[in-house]
């Protein structure tokens, strides 16, 4: 009866912390093993690239960060695939514009409130 608290502590720790984990690393371990040139991905430096190459002799993949810029990475390197959402078009508000005039206005109204 001693060791049941531990026993129970043990088992809350396996199905809250370790289990979790284990779920997460088995889906990164499949991501990283499935991915494809096209694949639009996001690495653990925060970098966001489109994989060009993958060398399937080797853990290396090349991605392209920008226009002509390779670089050669690690698998492990990939943290997600990124979705990119439709872009849409936005409405963008124009703010009346301020005549000179207005602007005069302001000049006066300063002056009056010395």
């Amino acid at each position: 009866m001693e060791f049941l608290p531990f026993i129970v502590i043990i088992v809350l720790f396996y199905f809250l912390l370790i289990r979790p984990q284990q779920k997460r690393a088995k889906q990164a371990r499949e991501l990283q093993l499935n991915l494809q040139p096209g694949d639009r991905v996001m690495l653990t430096a925060g970098l966001f690239g489109t994989v060009t190459e993958v060398e399937e002799s080797t853990t290396n993949i090349k991605v392209e960060v920008a226009d002509g810029v390779v670089v050669q990475v690690v698998r492990q390197a990939v943290a997600q695939k990124v979705v990119e959402a439709p872009a849409e078009e936005a409405e963008v508000e124009t703010a009346p514009e301020q005549t000179s005039a207005d602007a005069d206005n302001v000049i006066m109204d300063l002056d009056k409130k010395d």
